[in-house]
């Protein structure tokens, strides 16, 4: 029996980065997106569905971006969490890479 390979798409960060920063639909709506980061105590954090938002900090000088999780009609379910940039492994399913 032959065994099958999936491929796995992958993206670079600074592509999920300019994704993030491009937070608004065409219609005026937050875009939503799913992503998996690292978190500091080391467990895997993943979101599935969710929006950029700002802190009350400054995010790029901190690598860092404000996510918030979102149910289907983009109403908020839990509360903001800021993520280290370098800490993202996934975006909507695609695996990140420098």
């Amino acid at each position: 029996m032959a065994k099958i390979k999936t491929m796995v798409e992958s993206i670079k960060l600074h592509l999920v980065l300019s994704e993030l920063d491009d937070s608004i639909t065409p219609d005026g709506k937050p875009k939503t997106f799913s992503i998996t980061f690292i978190q500091k105590d080391g467990g895997r954090s993943y979101i599935h569905r969710a929006i950029k938002i700002g802190l009350n900090m400054d995010l790029k000088k901190n690598a860092m971006r404000g996510i918030l999780p979102v149910n289907k009609d983009g109403d908020k379910i839990s509360h903001p969490t800021p993520v280290w940039i370098w800490s993202i492994v996934e975006f909507n399913g695609r695996k990140v890479y420098i």
